[in-house]
């Protein structure tokens, strides 16, 4: 009963250190933060509520995408051209290095939040909620975001150089330009995402949902597209330059005479073929 009353006292004192605004309070905030890490290794069963507060500390402190004009999409939501603070990347920081194990059932909330140009490279955000977040030319290399929700999310310009997008929904996200050299993007569902002149070479895309992807422009060569839904995508002026389309379908992909597909691997299930 001791130790749990020093531990809720500890957990009030932290949360009413994380409350104070303003840049004169910013060490206190930073400690706060650091403190509930701590916490969290302390007391297991808290990493929960801690993950809550956090998220939603970044919720409420980061600003959020606005439409360009009326009808626009989240991932074409802009925001304003400003680093994170650095109370909220210790916050990231923080969220993407907690034991896992510890999670139960509880995720990372960071939906429709401004984290343009942040450094969350290696972190582990798998299973989080980061539906309609802009990630714009941010260092996300190596992390992994498995199992997470980033439907409509804004990955433009990101360095995604090995990361492991494993069974995400990027269903509608842009990620136009990003760096995803040897990523694993392995059953994602990408319906409808923009890649235009993406990087891809090496990048695992078996078994993932690309219908009406657009892809104008992307580097595909020595991907794995082995059984992946290309049908309705958006070919033109990309490169397949040894991809792996074994199984794949290709039904009313669209395509030019840029469409670069030497030395493609296809077998008899690959369907839709032009060539």
């Amino acid at each position: 009963m001791t130790e749990q009353g020093q531990l809720t006292d500890r957990f009030t004192k932290t949360v009413d250190q994380l409350d104070r605004t303003g840049a004169d309070h910013l060490q206190a905030r930073l400690g706060a933060i650091y403190a509930l890490e701590r916490l969290a290794r302390d007391s297991p069963r808290d990493q929960p509520t801690i993950i809550e507060i956090l998220s939603a500390f970044v919720r409420t402190t980061t600003p959020r995408p606005t439409p360009a004009a009326t009808g626009t999409t989240k991932s074409a939501m802009t925001c304003p051209s400003q680093p994170v603070s650095p109370d909220v990347h210790a916050a990231l920081t923080v969220l993407g290095r907690r034991n896992t194990t510890h999670d139960q059932h509880s995720r990372v909330d960071l939906t429709e939040t401004c984290l343009t140009g942040a450094n969350l490279s290696v972190a582990n955000f798998s299973g989080a909620d980061l539906a309609g977040t802009n990630f714009s030319g941010a260092d996300l290399a190596g992390t992994n975001f498995s199992g997470a929700d980033l439907a409509e999310a804004n990955f433009s310009g990101a360095n995604l150089n090995c990361v492991n997008l494993n069974c995400v929904n990027l269903s509608g996200a842009d990620l136009t330009s990003a760096d995803l050299t040897d990523g694993d993007l392995t059953a994602a569902d990408l319906r409808g995402a923009r890649f235009h002149y993406a990087d891809l070479r090496r990048a695992t895309l078996s078994s993932v949902n690309l219908r009406n992807a657009l892809l104008g422009g992307v580097n595909l060569a020595g991907a794995d597209l082995s059984t992946a839904l290309l049908a309705g995508a958006d070919l033109w002026n990309a490169d397949l330059n040894g991809a792996n389309l074994c199984g794949a379908e290709l039904l009313n992909v669209r395509h030019n005479e840029k469409t670069n597909i030497a030395d493609v691997k296809t077998d008899a299930r690959t369907s839709g073929k032009w060539w």
